[in-house]
């Protein structure tokens, strides 16, 4: 498989003549892949197929389903799972025994559109996109939107579960807001909007 790296610095993480392999297949549309360092193991979503995966060296098992088509997943620093559920408009955290807690599902009084991906910055707040993917046939579970517009939002560190997140940007600024991700320094948040075919870079404030 050929690679380009834009920066040296990636090949300190990943040695260019590394041979890439397959791992496992057979699934529909594979989602959020998360590795727990703890179990050695891989977490991922088969969206479509409405199911949560582990791989391992020992092969690769279903560990939830139905997943409610979870999308995006990562983990908190108490290594909590932390879920995107299209079918439930929510963000969800599951613990370590399984129990499944829900952080967000509306905004303004009205229920998100579909929570899509997120990533949890070290101090705790967890920042997520809600395009509306999860409301359309064939990706999630087919129901009108109530917001109107797409957003990307901020759970704070002390968030009570089922309160409402901060919207951090324009209503309007994106139209399908998908994966994102924070620099080494996490003083910038990079948002992919994949309708407009561009990624936004922001600064991370105090608040």
């Amino acid at each position: 498989m050929a690679r380009t790296a834009l920066d040296a610095g990636f090949e300190r993480l990943i040695d260019p003549h590394a041979p890439v392999r397959q791992l496992c297949s057979g699934f529909i549309f594979t989602e959020g892949p998360v590795w727990y360092p703890q179990e050695q193991a891989l977490y991922f979503s088969d969206m479509l197929g409405d199911v949560r995966r582990r791989w391992d060296r020992h092969g690769v098992r279903e560990v939830m389903r139905p997943s409610n088509k979870a999308n995006g997943l990562t983990f908190d620093a108490a290594l909590n799972l932390l879920a995107c559920e299209h079918a439930t408009s929510a963000v969800a955290r599951f613990r370590p025994d399984g129990r499944r807690e829900v952080l967000a599902t509306h905004f303004a009084g009205r229920e998100l559109n579909s929570p899509n991906d997120l990533c949890v910055h070290s101090s705790g707040a967890i920042y997520f996109t809600d395009p509306w993917y999860g409301r359309m046939p064939h990706f999630g579970v087919e129901r009108p939107r109530q917001l109107g517009f797409q957003g990307v939002y901020r759970l704070a560190p002390n968030h009570i579960p089922g309160a409402e997140p901060q919207l951090l940007v324009e209503r309007y600024l994106f139209t399908q807001p998908n994966g994102l991700c924070f620099s080494p320094c996490e003083r910038l948040p990079y948002v992919n909007d994949t309708e407009q075919a561009n990624i936004r870079v922001f600064e991370v404030a105090e608040d």
